[in-house]
């Protein structure tokens, strides 16, 4: 009897051990008093921390462009030979190769100009995001329908210039009435998003 007896001690741990975690050994339901549990266990795991948001990065500017027809009469972007310093500059070149038509290499493209020969463009003031351009001889020889090119051409060039957001035609220093492409007419600053109608799908600029 000897082996039973020297199990006496060990059972009577297992029971002190398990009395110390807190399971009561008579099988009843016992309420936990809080202020004896650990604070490790009492206190709420923590939150998962959360990823930051990542800080969305502005699309760099692309090339200043000037817009002229295809042969689908759609609107497409010429980016200009050199890329002028400051907006002022860009501003008179793309005035100046508007009024100069297309280049040889952009007829080769298929390309023409909504614009007429007698077509004045005259760099204005540049303002909060908005050029003021003075005109003149936009209607004098256009059609109807293809005066909204004419127009969205001047605008499309100039809004493609970093900074530039509007832009404001003028004529003898009174804001000209111009057309929209679904043919309502406007004096208002006219933006790119105006002529956005007009543009050559993607994939389809030569």
């Amino acid at each position: 009897m000897r082996p039973a007896r020297a199990l006496i001690p060990v059972a009577a741990a297992v029971v002190g051990v398990v009395a110390a975690c807190g399971v009561p050994s008579d099988g009843t339901v016992r309420t936990v008093d809080p202020t004896r549990v650990p604070h490790a266990l009492s206190s709420p795991a923590p939150s998962p921390t959360a990823p930051s948001p990542q800080t969305p990065t502005s699309a760099a500017p692309g090339p200043v462009r000037v817009f002229l027809l295809d042969a689908d009469l759609h609107l497409t972007g010429r980016p200009l030979a050199a890329e002028p310093a400051t907006a002022q500059e860009a501003v008179r070149a793309v005035l100046s190769r508007l009024r100069a038509g297309p280049s040889d290499d952009d007829r080769a493209a298929g390309l023409q100009s909504a614009l007429g020969a007698d077509v004045r463009l005259g760099a204005g003031a540049l303002a909060d995001g908005v050029v003021t351009v003075e005109v003149g001889g936009l209607s004098e020889d256009q059609s109807a329908d293809r005066l909204p090119l004419a127009v969205g051409q001047v605008v499309l060039s100039l809004t493609s210039v970093p900074g530039l957001e509007g832009v404001r035609l003028q004529r003898d220093g009174v804001d000209r009435e111009v057309p929209l492409p679904g043919g309502a007419l406007t004096e208002r600053v006219l933006t790119a998003a105006d002529y956005a109608s007009l543009l050559a799908p993607p994939g389809q600029a030569p």
